[in-house]
């Protein structure tokens, strides 16, 4: 039989996933002033929120790893008999390490095939499809069969998350800057949507980040009323305003002891350190997701 293994990137929130899977990380790079990090490596989410606060007004930069890093990560692959690999990324939109990936690709034909897949995207909706990629994996469907599975669930997923700043999604050019610029002066507390083409848009401007939450619980009620969907929580760093997201969940939507993650730093660089979020996918997915009715 063929072995096949799937890989996701470290923007897929996997570092904080609590059960066990064969999903292989490729890692971005952080730009702290002048020193380069390894997300979720060398720079863990708590020690990279202490730096955002310690230094506000300062902006890491990231970048996805070189196509020579890329090759010597897929070459280990291949070494250890991988002769099938599907690559599940952040959306292209956002992140240019599905092109990457895919320039590397010719290097080797006839020795390992690479098929990439843009979730068109972010954080554990990354992670969701890879895991559903590695049980259809283990289940010894092909990759054909994989691949159509996750364009089902690529269909049917949100991501939306408040920040109370934008300039860091500004600074790193995943905002429009026009409607960037205008909800800083006003100074808003937008609301972030994934849209169906992997792009980052602002879809509510908000006074307040308690009104935000209040905004993002019916936003997440109203996609609820069309079926079944594995709910999660994310944050960049601030636990009370978790916990003050997960509490108006609770209270609002009766969504209680939901998984929550925390964002990785690549990620949290675009965001600032107040952000916090939910995410939804089409039920079921993963025996680890929740699911809500």
């Amino acid at each position: 039989m063929v072995k096949k293994l799937v890989v996701a990137m470290s923007t897929s929130c996997l570092d904080y996933h609590p059960y066990q899977h064969n999903i292989r990380i490729l890692r971005l790079n952080i730009e702290l002033g002048n020193r380069r990090y390894i997300d979720g490596l060398s720079l863990k989410n708590g020690d990279f929120q202490n730096w955002m606060l310690e230094n506000p007004q300062a902006l890491a930069r990231t970048s996805p790893p070189s196509r020579l890093e890329i090759t010597k990560f897929f070459l280990k692959i291949m070494d250890e008999g991988y002769r099938e690999v599907l690559f599940v990324g952040m959306s292209e939109a956002l992140s240019k390490t599905c092109a990457r990936v895919r320039e590397i690709i010719p290097l080797f034909e006839g020795k390992m095939i690479i098929r990439v897949f843009d979730s068109r995207s972010g954080t554990f909706i990354e992670g969701m499809m890879a895991l559903e990629a590695d049980r259809c994996f283990k289940k010894g469907l092909s990759m054909e069969q994989t691949l159509s599975r996750l364009d089902e669930l690529r269909s049917d997923c949100q991501v939306m998350f408040g920040v109370s700043d934008l300039s860091y999604l500004l600074y790193n050019g995943r905002l429009s800057r026009v409607s960037g610029f205008v909800a800083n002066l006003l100074r808003l507390k937008p609301l972030i949507h994934i849209n169906r083409r992997g792009e980052a848009e602002v879809a509510e401007r908000i006074m307040t980040t308690a009104r935000a939450m209040r905004v993002l619980s019916d936003r997440v009620a109203r996609v609820l009323e069309h079926g079944s969907y594995s709910v999660f929580t994310l944050y960049s760093g601030d636990l009370e305003l978790h916990r003050d997201l997960e509490d108006i969940l609770e209270s609002r939507n009766q969504l209680r002891h939901l998984p929550s993650y925390p964002i990785s730093p690549v990620v949290a660089a675009h965001i600032g350190p107040h952000a916090f979020g939910v995410g939804l996918i089409r039920a079921p997915v993963h025996e680890t997701a929740k699911n809500a009715a």
